[in-house]
């Protein structure tokens, strides 16, 4: 037989020992674990040209001088995308990259498209030859590209409104 003080004693480390498993599970910690979230994507070469005018105001066909004309264009690329941009020989004609021809009715005034504000540098539509090349590094995508015209002097031409429209084509 057990004794009255053995019998408390262990009734003592009975309760103890259900306090103790009753504290335990309510602090328990919950396990933990790591992985790892692979993240991924992939970036495209892509450019949008968007559209210029060039107006070259009143021309004068007794003059001496060359009227010249600038505009600039918004060439939107994904960053380091190599570029290069072409011009069209336009509608009028019998034009040429090298002059190219406004109209009014029947009646034609010649111009030139240049990629530099010497107007040195023909800009045409070969890649390779006379387009104009370049690495789109702006972070904020957008390149403005200046265009620079010029009606040589003592073009004739009849009294009247000119127009003419130029495809420019990005090649990337």
């Amino acid at each position: 037989m057990i004794s009255a003080s053995t019998s408390k004693k262990i009734r003592r480390a009975g309760l103890a020992t259900v306090l103790a498993l009753a504290v335990g599970c309510n602090s328990a910690t919950a396990g933990t674990s790591t992985g790892t979230l692979s993240v991924s994507a992939s970036v495209v070469a892509v450019c949008i040209l968007g559209n210029a005018t060039l107006a070259f105001g009143t021309y004068n066909p007794t003059s001496a001088t060359a009227l010249t004309a600038t505009t600039t264009v918004t060439l939107t690329c994904s960053l380091g995308t190599p570029y290069n941009i072409g011009m069209g020989i336009g509608n009028g004609t019998g034009a040429t990259t090298t002059l190219r021809i406004m109209t009014s009715g029947t009646n034609t005034l010649g111009y030139k498209i240049f990629q530099n504000a010497t107007n040195t540098t023909n800009w045409g539509n070969t890649v390779g030859t006379d387009t104009l090349a370049g690495t789109s590094s702006t972070s904020t995508l957008a390149n403005t590209i200046n265009i620079y015209g010029q009606i040589p002097a003592g073009e004739a031409a009849a009294v009247g409104s000119y127009t003419d429209s130029v495809t420019m084509t990005v090649t990337f």
